[in-house]
């Protein structure tokens, strides 16, 4: 069994890791591009495009995260009844679910700081990376959340 819960946080850290490194890439991207004085289309965070493009981020940013976290909670109760086997595919699935969908607001955060060069956008992505290391999977996390005895 301690393998088996190894071997599932291993495979779930492939995609997490995954999402930070997608971040330090769009980093380094925005870093190269912003001292490189490269041309790009820039949004004004006051224009009407800038204003919707901020709400339309914020939306996604508190609806998903507190969905993905506590939803993901409640998916992982009725798993527990299921056989071990499928109990952690289902938990492999959903946990990589949810990483994905945190790991997006935190990319597209990235991004938009440069794009609208707005510093609420930068505490947006630092809410996002935060609420990403709630997802980070560990051995007890696991066994709690499938109530493994």
């Amino acid at each position: 069994m301690e393998r088996k819960i190894k071997h599932l946080v291993n495979r779930i850290n492939l995609v997490y890791y995954g999402v930070y490194l997608l971040t330090i890439i769009a980093v380094a991207t925005v870093f190269i591009m912003t001292f490189g004085n490269v041309e790009t289309a820039h949004i004004n965070e006051t224009s009407l495009l800038g204003r919707n493009i901020s709400t339309a981020y914020l939306i996604y940013l508190l609806v998903s995260i507190p969905f993905s976290l506590y939803g993901f909670t409640l998916r992982a109760k009725k798993w527990q009844n299921l056989e071990e086997d499928l109990m952690f595919e289902k938990y492999r699935k959903g946990a990589s679910i949810r990483i994905i969908i945190i790991g997006l607001a935190l990319v597209v955060g990235v991004v938009l700081v440069y794009i609208m060069k707005s510093k609420s956008m930068i505490f947006s992505s630092a809410i996002a990376a935060i609420s990403l290391y709630f997802a980070k999977p560990t051995d007890r996390k696991i066994i709690r959340e499938l109530n493994i005895k």
